[in-house]
């Protein structure tokens, strides 16, 4: 097959994220499946076709190796899925050891701003599209994750506030925000989930929606996904202002480029 244009999944051997390479490639891009776990991601790659690299998503070191295999390839990178992310599944951080700690944040925050670094200049030149995989662990409290919820209300707010200067760049930045996941990272939930009955998002639902905000047919910033009702926008309330008795103009007015806060 002669493609046009690539796309990259990072978390692309397993889960959510195979799945999308999948949908992906059937929608005709040349996909790279980034995973650590090199043997799997081959194993992806040779069935769809595409290309796989071994990659931890943390290291900023690691992400050459990505642009690397772009340059080879002689693609166009019109999509990044940057789908890579850790669940700690302990409500208490008094008994959490640092490695523990560390390595949560490393895939599912750095793992996005490292990327976001490497990739955007190829998403310009062919003005595509990064998607995030959140949660609504980003948008609402979870007791029994507390760390890991801190984590995706990270990806969130870097979402929102970074979305406006790519989209001058002419590229989109979104974040899907699943339910709880028929996937493997359930865990030991998986079973008391499952005597209550509760409804838990379909792997392939959650892939058709990163998809669709990667493809740009999805415009919405950050999306919310759960069971038995398609993706929906999500509306963020206003933060209440001060009473000034002024009229002020919006906060990016205020501040030209490069201003720093305190300064």
């Amino acid at each position: 097959m002669s493609f046009r244009t690539a796309a990259l999944v990072t978390g692309g051997a397993s889960g959510i994220g195979r799945e999308v390479v999948r949908q992906l490639t059937n929608h005709g891009l040349h996909v790279i499946v980034a995973d650590i776990d090199r043997d799997r991601a081959i194993a992806v790659a040779d069935d769809i076709g595409g290309t796989a690299i071994s990659l931890d998503v943390g290291d900023p070191d690691a992400w050459r190796s990505v642009t690397d295999h772009l340059k080879e390839l002689g693609l166009p990178l019109s999509a990044a899925i940057l789908n890579a992310g850790v669940a700690l599944g302990q409500a208490e951080i008094l008994d959490m050891d640092l490695p523990t700690y560390r390595r949560a944040w490393s895939v599912n925050v750095d793992g996005v701003v490292f990327g976001l670094r490497a990739l955007v200049p190829q998403l310009e030149a062919a003005r595509g599209h990064a998607v995030i995989t959140a949660s609504l662990a980003g948008l609402t409290a979870v007791p029994f994750d507390p760390v890991y919820a801190m984590t995706k209300h990270a990806v969130i707010g870097l979402v929102r506030s970074y979305a406006p200067t790519l989209a001058a760049k002419g590229v989109g930045l979104h974040a899907v925000c699943p339910g709880l996941v028929d996937s493997a990272m359930l865990g030991a939930a998986r079973e008391a989930l499952d005597r209550i009955e509760f409804p838990l998002v379909k792997i392939p639902d959650v892939a058709a929606s990163l998809v669709a905000c990667a493809l740009g047919t999805d415009p919405s910033e950050v999306v919310v996904v759960q069971p038995g009702r398609p993706p929906l926008p999500y509306r963020f309330a206003d933060v209440p202002g001060g009473r000034t008795g002024k009229t002020m103009p919006p906060l990016p007015a205020l501040l030209p480029i490069g201003t720093r806060c305190g300064s």
